[in-house]
């Protein structure tokens, strides 16, 4: 789950009944027939919400890949005079961790119509920690061997991490993985409507990124060098040389810039409708970055209904593109404004369900996903709509490790499919389940809002 997307409101309702009114007693000799009941009286409207609230709500999600996530998010809300929407200003904390030793801890502050203004100024501070961040290698070619870091016997590496019985290829626990940290994470977003679904957008983001390539000994690290560290010690990443087990700080600093339509009936769960974004992003010394690299990022997302509006397929397209110095650990990263640093490359619960985190990654990688979502069950107990939606889908992705385009490996694909669990068609649940026959991996999702 991402939390910074996940929404959850608790709706209490009431109904009154009225006894009907009888006539006045008729004659015995002529009975006058009855007429018609009067129409109910109308309910007032609830009254806008206005002025300052609070309001709080649990984050909990579960994937393969992270483990099961829990946490809180707490939003302090100024709703204005009741006219804003959804309000004048919103101050929000989140703290969330997940048992794989992921961290995604955030202050955010967001503005629909800044100062009065059409400008919708989002501000957002975060601490974003991965303590065993996938790595596999650059482009389509990275390789994935199970047996490398697979150990059945995890109290015989207590004693001896470098070595796992009955496995001879066990090159360490912590062979696909490395920590990294980015304390702060500021970034600063502004958009505003330029001609009818047409928006712009403008930001700003800057990252101190701290990178650990070696665990010690209470984390199982072994001996001898990770994945990591060996394109390093090869000189095919930016910024590591792999020559030193100390911590490396990276700083980075980037502009973006993009143009967006959105022209989706819903949001949270369209029938119809596209939305589509072209970003660009770049950064130097003038920004205050170490690195000076720049990236253009195309999403492009269909959605069209099949049949009376119950069955609806939806189709995403992503491309992610980067040049320069680009450092090693932002080549999984894409960009864009509803992207969020911390979802990770091509493979996992926000790009290809069934096919392993950050599978793929490099300075192009290019991601698809289709899906078809039939709503089979609309219910409303106690004056609340549920729907509930069956999805089957098909993720596809590739990635080279540069703009050579000389990777010789295959694309990654996996299918599956899931339920959606639909409240007042705003807040939603989402359960899937994915197999990549490429790769021989699966994965189960628990999280929240649909893929796209």
């Amino acid at each position: 789950m991402h939390p910074i997307r996940t929404t959850w409101a608790v709706v209490l309702s009431a109904a009154l009944a009225t006894a009907p009114a009888w006539a006045e007693e008729a004659p015995k000799q002529a009975l006058e027939a009855p007429g018609p009941e009067p129409l109910p009286t109308p309910q007032p409207a609830p009254a806008p919400r206005t002025g300052w609230g609070v309001q709080g709500l649990p984050l909990v999600n579960f994937n393969s890949d992270e483990g099961f996530g829990y946490g809180a998010r707490l939003m302090v809300v100024d709703s204005g005079d009741g006219t804003q929407r959804p309000y004048r200003m919103a101050f929000i904390a989140q703290f969330f961790q997940t048992t794989n030793g992921v961290g995604m801890h955030r202050l955010i502050m967001d503005a629909p119509g800044f100062l009065s203004s059409p400008w919708r100024l989002t501000s957002d501070v975060s601490l974003l920690n991965d303590r065993f961040s996938p790595y596999y290698g650059l482009g389509s070619s990275a390789g994935y061997e199970p047996a490398f870091a697979a150990c059945e016997d995890r109290g015989a590496l207590a004693s001896n991490p470098n070595a796992c019985p009955g496995n001879p290829d066990f090159r360490g626990l912590r062979y696909y993985t490395f920590e990294q940290r980015s304390l702060p994470s500021v970034m600063l977003n502004v958009r505003r409507p330029l001609i009818g679904p047409l928006q712009v957008a403008l930001g700003y983001r800057f990252r101190l990124t701290t990178v650990r390539t070696r665990y010690n000994a209470e984390d199982l690290g072994q001996a001898r060098s990770s994945r990591l560290m060996e394109d390093a010690h090869a000189g095919m990443l930016t910024g590591l040389n792999g020559d030193s087990d100390a911590p490396d700080v990276f700083r980075t600093a980037e502009v973006t810039a993009g143009l967006l339509l959105d022209l989706r009936d819903n949001e949270p769960a369209p029938l119809r409708g596209m939305f589509h974004e072209l970003a660009l992003r770049g950064a130097t010394g003038v920004t205050g970055s170490a690195f000076s690299y720049w990236g253009a990022t195309a999403n492009l997302r269909f959605y069209h209904p099949v049949f009376d509006d119950r069955l609806v397929a939806a189709l995403r397209l992503f491309v992610d593109v980067m040049g320069g110095d680009v450092p090693f650990f932002l080549l999984s990263s894409f960009s864009g404004v509803e992207w969020r640093e911390g979802w990770g490359g091509i493979g996992g619960v926000y790009t290809a369900r069934g096919i392993i985190k950050n599978r793929l990654q490099g300075q192009v990688k290019a991601l698809a996903n289709g899906e078809l979502r039939w709503k089979f069950l609309s219910v409303a107990p106690w004056n609340q709509q549920l729907d509930f939606t069956l999805v089957t889908f098909l993720d596809a992705g590739q990635a080279w490790a540069d703009l050579r385009f000389l990777d010789g490996g295959r694309p990654r694909y996996a299918g599956g499919g899931g339920l959606r669990i639909a409240w007042q068609d705003n807040f939603i649940l989402r359960l899937d389940y994915g197999v990549s026959p490429s790769d021989g991996t699966s994965g189960f999702y628990l999280d929240f809002n649909h893929l796209f």
